[in-house]
């Protein structure tokens, strides 16, 4: 099938998590500004492998993509998740089946052999271990989709949540960071400006 290769930024909807603590406890790993990143994925459309599958991309009874991973949790339940179909179908999304990563075999860690890369849309949703792909008017019912990776207001807390009412996050913009100075660390004023690193850019800023 026609190979294509994107780049893509993938981040978890945790990516700061551990600055998000300090202001009202959340559950989750830890994480810093790590639980993100950027690289070159190669491999076929899943709009391609829909189509071939005898997919009619107008049938509107089609709503949702369901991906099927093949680890499992403490339950034995497969990780599972969903896209919308429109946006599995469209052809500008560039949602892909990766089988390379930054030019060489997926690397097991990612997901090796296949892994589902949608560019723009919560990590939580590029299912890795890829075994299973469903076209359903129905979102996937697995437990990431249904009872977590959910948005709330403020005033919601773990007594009063009801995840029913909230749709599964989907489109989650890139979170930047200041890598260098780290928090806690002391900096020097430099000619009336201080250094700071975002990435790999070094940016002077007053």
């Amino acid at each position: 099938m026609p190979k294509c290769t994107i780049t893509a930024t993938l981040m978890c909807a945790g990516n700061r998590r551990s600055e998000m603590t300090k202001i009202k406890s959340v559950k989750g790993l830890n994480w810093g500004p790590a639980a993100i990143g950027n690289a070159t994925w190669t491999g076929v459309r899943l709009r391609d492998v829909l189509i071939r599958a005898g997919i009619n991309e107008d049938d509107d009874t089609y709503k949702h993509v369901q991906f099927e991973g093949i680890d499992l949790d403490v339950t034995g339940k497969s990780y599972g998740a969903s896209i919308q179909f429109w946006r599995a179908i469209d052809k500008r999304a560039d949602v892909i089946l990766a089988y390379e990563m930054n030019g060489v075999a997926l690397p097991k860690d990612h997901g090796f052999p296949l892994r589902v890369v949608v560019p723009g849309v919560v990590g939580a949703r590029n299912v890795k271990w890829l075994e299973k792909i469903s076209v359903s008017k129905d979102e996937s019912d697995s437990h990431w989709q249904q009872n977590d990776y959910k948005g709330f207001a403020p005033c919601v807390d773990y007594d009063t949540v009801d995840f029913s009412k909230a749709p599964a996050i989907q489109e989650l913009p890139v979170i930047s960071a200041i890598c260098k100075p780290i928090d806690g660390d002391t900096v020097t004023v430099d000619d009336g400006h201080i250094f700071v690193t975002l990435g790999r850019e070094v940016v002077k800023r007053l």
